[in-house]
């Protein structure tokens, strides 16, 4: 039975791991999760045409609600314009710490309430910064190899600060997916990381002042993140890229790791990635059946 797909994402416990939550039955709309457990055999197939549609949105309450006029959007969406204007802390996507224009009473009570971490975190060999409420989660969400929160606050405050480190040090928001995929296979050299970040780290509390700024010699250590990428360290070789495209889509192997959003399956001596976040929004034949890929090879086929 073909699974619509929701979302991407990664929980903490009892450890973190990635997961891939979807819908079977669209008359009781129960969300199910598919682990993305490294060792497992996973076999992802998409017929064409391809048709995406919205996949809801969130509830002041965190229920999820499935769009309620079944919308197309296009290839680079996940909603209808009604379904994000409905999106509980939509707001928080706008938001840069100047003025709070909050999308609801419920999302202003959250972000007055809940504390968020300001962080750097080193991405594909970039350092970006960001802020959460849910570091940890965020760094893995993002395919981070390391993080470190240098501020804690609530409201406006980590926001604005988050821009200001950004514009400061010119620091990017955000790192594409495209960066991400060039670094797979890539050594992780951890020197070379801890340098970088304390460099940053050391630029920030020269030439910045903030009341949420945590005292420098309180800041816990980096949290360097390989041990949650499965087998993907280990990978010496950039692996083939599959992407969603009209031709049918079909992906097939033993599950190494997922990074981020990107997943890398290993058929024979061939190791192949897609980025998940592609699939939402699409209904989708997911199952453990082996199959061996067609098409393009590595060389070690040949030797």
């Amino acid at each position: 039975m073909l699974k619509f797909i929701v979302h991407i994402g990664w929980k903490l416990k009892p450890k973190p791991s990635a997961f891939i939550l979807y819908i079977e039955d669209e008359e009781s709309g129960k969300e199910r999760v598919y682990d993305l457990t490294p060792g497992n055999y996973l076999n992802i197939r998409v017929s064409a045409p391809k048709k995406k549609f919205c996949v809801g949105f969130s509830s002041t309450n965190g229920e999820h609600l499935p769009c309620p006029t079944g919308e197309l959007v296009e290839n680079n969406r996940m909603q209808c314009q009604s379904c994000s204007f409905n999106e509980f802390y939509i707001c928080r996507a706008i938001c840069q710490g100047d003025f709070c224009h909050p999308s609801s009473n419920e999302a202003k009570d959250h972000c007055w309430k809940t504390t968020a971490c300001v962080y750097l975190t080193h991405i594909a060999g970039k350092i970006k910064v960001g802020s959460s409420t849910s570091p940890l989660r965020r760094w893995l969400g993002q395919g981070s190899d390391a993080g470190i929160c240098v501020a804690e606050g609530v409201g406006l405050a980590p926001r604005a600060l988050e821009h200001q480190i950004g514009l400061k040090l010119s620091l990017p928001l955000a790192v594409r997916i495209t960066q991400k995929m060039k670094f797979l296979g890539k050594s992780i050299e951890k020197n070379k990381i801890y340098e970088e970040l304390l460099i940053a780290i050391d630029s920030i509390y020269s030439s910045m002042k903030s009341e949420i700024l945590l005292p420098r010699d309180k800041l816990e250590e980096i949290t360097y993140l390989n041990s949650y990428h499965g087998n993907i360290p280990e990978i010496s070789a950039r692996p083939l890229v599959k992407k969603i495209t009209d031709d049918i889509f079909e992906l097939s192997g033993e599950i190494v790791g997922v990074k981020g959003t990107i997943l890398v399956l290993k058929n024979g001596a061939t190791y192949y990635t897609t980025n998940l976040s592609s699939l939402i929004g699409l209904y989708v034949d997911i199952s453990e059946e082996k199959s061996e890929m067609k098409g393009q090879k590595s060389l070690f086929d040949f030797v």
